[in-house]
């Protein structure tokens, strides 16, 4: 396998809840841009959940509105662990589209690092292609 680097991706949580019961549940709206091979507007929604240990877990759909006109749906997970700065990002991220020029992504599966700074996140998007393993 080898990652094949697809966009980066820069966003706020402009509006933002947590509740803090007994399971502490969060719903932040998420505004940006991606910018790589794929370019455009980034919006979507996370219902993340916070562990006792104080990991996230994202559990984020949206959508890239691409420059040249296609939209992209997508599904994000991952774990989003506390560090000095805010927090260290790591997940997959799965798309869904119509158009023709993106499709090879319906059949991808991407994985993802970056930061979270307060209410600056930035996440690298890369695809994993499948090689074949050699014996």
């Amino acid at each position: 396998m080898r990652l094949e680097p697809l966009y980066t991706v820069s966003f706020a949580y402009p509006e933002h809840y947590l509740s803090r019961g007994p399971d502490a549940l969060g719903l932040f709206f998420a505004e940006g841009r991606v910018e790589g091979k794929v370019s455009g507007r980034f919006r979507g929604s996370n219902h993340a959940r916070l562990r006792s240990d104080d990991v996230y877990v994202p559990d984020f759909h949206g959508v890239i509105e691409t420059d040249d006109g296609a939209l992209l749906a997508f599904h994000l997970t991952g774990l989003a662990r506390k560090s000095d700065y805010g927090r260290e990002v790591t997940g997959t991220i799965v798309h869904s589209t119509g158009s023709e020029r993106y499709e090879r992504l319906n059949d991808a599966v991407c994985v993802l690092a970056g930061e979270a700074r307060r209410n600056d996140i930035r996440l690298e998007v890369a695809e994993l292609v499948w090689e074949k393993v050699e014996s």
